[in-house]
């Protein structure tokens, strides 16, 4: 009995120690989320209500909590425990997040989203439009801009940000394509999709990733239409992301292009010179801002990237530079030389028309078309030779792409190229275009 007393006295202790270490209004409120269990000096029990509750203490006040049950108990296991009927709330109108975006004024509880999740991303000019509308989805989820498309190439934030999306939620689901298909084909298989359907449609918001990847696949195409017909129709929120513009989903039925486009489409484009200012701050911040000298900072604010992909590569190369003490100067170096050496160049599908086209001096309208005169033949035969040899892209899709055609006759127009001497003089010059660049590929 005198060791529960003890114990009780530890934890009354650690309660207002902690207490007095939060001052923020939000932290606060949060702090009412939850309950402490004091098993022990060493084990202290997080009791909340939901996962959702769970990793918003997580995010907040974690740290602290451990922090203060180090300096005052002296242990340091921190256990969290979900208690689905733990359900202590404060008013749940009070603290409804404030935003510098616009949306329609709304009561909702905190406990629906929480849009300091939003505080992790990099934002600039590139990306400004799509987090504005992404916040706007979670705090009005079926309101406006629906369903939202963001389309960007491979590396530009586009997965980072419907993850936002969905932990800032409390009511949502993210999927990317190839769980969403296999998922869609093994209901089929089994005779239960309607256990898929029932699951993706259960949430207010329902997010999608690289849905190019449906391009030439008919059912689950028809699929992805229904369930975003669902949504609209039941005032519920569908974002997309994808590598391509809608326009350029060929093969989609022309009902679902139809569908996205009337909602909000957005790009993301590559990270501008501020987003990359804040992410070497941020770094060279958590190393004491000894990470790099102020003339390195310049020497890699003239690089031009690509994808955020590349600057996290850049840095974790800074980094482990200077955990085993070699230093930044000579990486720095080199890096500068190469990008102001070599312009990076991505082997799109337009890049590749664009290319043919030029060279035939036709439209490129007419090359994707079923025009079959001379000219316009060859510039679409050298177009489907390079797409096989230079991108990801299958015979089928390469097929789609150029106006519906067939496997075989995709098949053919790459047996014709490499079986004539009369394109050999224009892969030539497309390969010494592409020669002694870094090159980024695209594909599906």
């Amino acid at each position: 009995m005198n060791n529960d007393k003890y114990l009780k006295n530890l934890l009354s202790e650690f309660n207002n120690e902690l207490n007095k270490s939060i001052t923020n209004k939000t932290d606060r409120y949060w702090l009412d989320q939850l309950r402490f269990e004091l098993l022990n000096e060493n084990e202290l029990n997080i009791v909340v209500g939901s996962d959702f509750v769970k990793s918003s203490i997580e995010k907040k006040l974690l740290s602290n909590i451990t922090s203060v049950f180090k300096r005052v108990v002296g242990g340091s296991d921190c256990v969290f425990v979900v208690d689905s009927s733990f359900s202590i709330f404060v008013d749940k109108t009070a603290h409804v997040e404030k935003q510098e975006t616009v949306v329609e004024e709304k009561k909702v509880s905190i406990l629906e989203y929480d849009l300091s999740f939003f505080d992790d991303l990099f934002v600039g000019s590139c990306n400004n439009l799509a987090v504005t509308a992404a916040k706007n989805v979670v705090v009005s989820p079926g309101d406006r801009f629906n369903p939202l498309f963001i389309y960007g190439k491979p590396g530009v934030g586009k997965t980072q940000l419907l993850k936002t999306i969905s932990k800032s939620s409390f009511s949502s689901f993210y999927i990317d394509s190839e769980s969403f298909l296999e998922s869609y084909i093994s209901g089929i298989k089994n005779n239960d999709i309607d256990v898929f359907k029932n699951k993706i449609r259960s949430v207010d918001i329902l997010l999608i990733d690289d849905i190019q990847f449906f391009i030439g696949k008919r059912g689950v195409s028809e699929e992805l239409f229904h369930t975003i017909n669902y949504f609209l129709n039941n005032s519920k929120a569908v974002v997309l992301a994808s590598d391509q513009r809608p326009q350029m989903l060929k093969g989609f039925p022309e009902r679902l292009i139809s569908r996205i486009l009337n909602g909000l489409v957005t790009d993301i484009e590559k990270p501008d010179k501020k987003i990359f200012l804040e992410v070497l701050k941020k770094s060279n911040k958590d190393f004491k801002n000894n990470l790099i000298s102020n003339k390195e900072f310049d020497l890699l604010l003239s690089l031009d990237f690509q994808s955020f992909r590349e600057i996290n590569g850049v840095v974790n190369n800074l980094i482990i530079n200077k955990q085993t003490g070699e230093g930044n100067s000579r990486y720095v170096s080199e890096l500068v030389s190469m990008y102001s050496e070599n312009k990076i160049m991505e082997l799109t599908p337009e890049f590749i028309l664009s290319y043919c086209s030029d060279v035939y001096q036709v439209d490129e309208r007419l090359v994707l078309s079923k025009n079959r005169s001379e000219q316009v033949s060859n510039a679409r035969h050298l177009f489907i030779y390079l797409m096989r040899k230079h991108t990801e892209y299958s015979l089928n899709q390469i097929g789609i792409y150029v106006g519906n055609r067939s496997h075989s006759t995709v098949l053919s127009s790459i047996k014709k190229v490499e079986g004539s001497h009369s394109f050999k003089r224009e892969i030539n010059i497309f390969n010494n275009k592409i020669d002694n660049s870094p090159l980024s590929f695209s594909g599906v």
